[in-house]
C-alpha cells in the first residue's frame, strides 16, 4: 500500500510542527505539507496529492468547519481528521453532519490521535486493497474499526492488563478526577508510568482529560472516568 499523504492545516507553527513530527514518525505515512488557513489549504489539495487533512476549527480567513464543507465537496477522495480546541456540540455536530473521520480535541493524547491514524489506515487499506465486493460481515467489521479506532486491541508494550483494570477503578471511584502524580502515587508507580496508563484510558474513549490552570505554577491534567 502506497503511503498515506497528509496535510497539516493548523495555524499555529508550534501546534503544525508536533503534528508534523508525530505523523512522520508513524509507519505508513507522509507528511505532503502544512498550511495556515483553509483557503491555501484548499488551493494544496487542487494541486497535490493529499489523502488525508488534519484540520484545526479556529483559522484566519476560511475556517475550518467551512474548509471541511469545501474539502468534502471536491470531488476528491479525501478525509478528514479534526484536531481543536473546538468543543462546543454545535461545532461538533457540523464537524460530523459535513462528514469528518474523527474529532479529537485539544489538548490530545498521542496515543488518541495515534488510534485513529492508524484506524484511517486500515479502513483505507480494506478499500482499495480488498475485493471489489464484501458481505454484511466485511461491512461490520469496516464500520467497527471506523468507529472504535483500533482502541480495544492489544495493550501497547509496557501495559499490564491487571494494573489497567486498577487504574480504572480509580478512576471510576473518583468523583473529581485524578493526576497522573496522584495515580502514581495510589498504585505505587512512577508518574511516567501512570500517565501512560492514564493516556491509554483517553484513548480506548473509557477516561477524559481536562487540562487544569491554577494561579501558579503549570497547568495539571486530570482524568475522569467516562461511564
Amino acid at each position: 500500500m502506497d503511503k498515506i499523504n497528509v496535510l497539516i492545516v493548523e495555524d499555529d507553527p508550534m501546534e503544525s510542527e508536533i503534528h508534523r513530527s508525530f505523523i512522520s514518525a508513524l509507519d505508513g505515512f507522509h507528511v505532503a505539507g502544512s498550511v495556515g488557513d483553509g483557503l491555501k489549504a484548499i488551493d494544496f489539495i487542487r494541486d497535490h496529492k493529499v489523502n488525508l487533512v488534519i484540520l484545526d476549527i479556529f483559522l484566519p480567513g476560511l475556517g475550518g468547519v467551512e474548509t471541511l464543507r469545501k474539502i468534502r465537496g471536491s470531488g476528491k477522495n479525501i478525509d478528514v481528521i479534526v484536531v481543536s480546541a473546538a468543543k462546543s456540540t454545535s461545532t461538533v455536530n457540523e464537524v460530523l453532519q459535513a462528514g469528518a473521520f474523527d474529532y479529537i480535541v485539544k489538548p490530545f493524547v498521542f496515543e488518541r490521535i495515534k488510534a485513529s491514524l492508524q484506524s484511517f489506515q486500515q479502513v483505507t487499506s480494506t478499500i482499495t486493497q480488498g475485493p471489489t465486493e464484501i458481505d454484511q460481515q466485511d461491512i461490520d467489521k469496516l464500520l467497527n474499526s471506523r468507529n472504535r479506532k483500533n482502541l480495544n486491541a492489544s495493550l501497547p508494550k509496557g501495559l499490564n492488563p491487571v494494573m489497567l483494570e486498577k487504574v480504572e477503578s480509580m478512576l471510576n471511584n473518583s468523583e473529581k478526577g485524578i493526576s497522573s502524580e496522584e495515580m502514581a502515587g495510589f498504585l505505587n508507580v512512577s508518574r511516567i508510568t501512570a500517565r501512560r496508563y492514564l493516556e491509554f484510558m483517553v484513548a480506548s474513549g473509557r477516561a477524559a482529560m481536562e487540562r487544569v490552570y491554577k494561579d501558579i505554577g503549570r497547568p495539571v491534567n486530570r482524568y475522569s472516568s467516562i461511564e
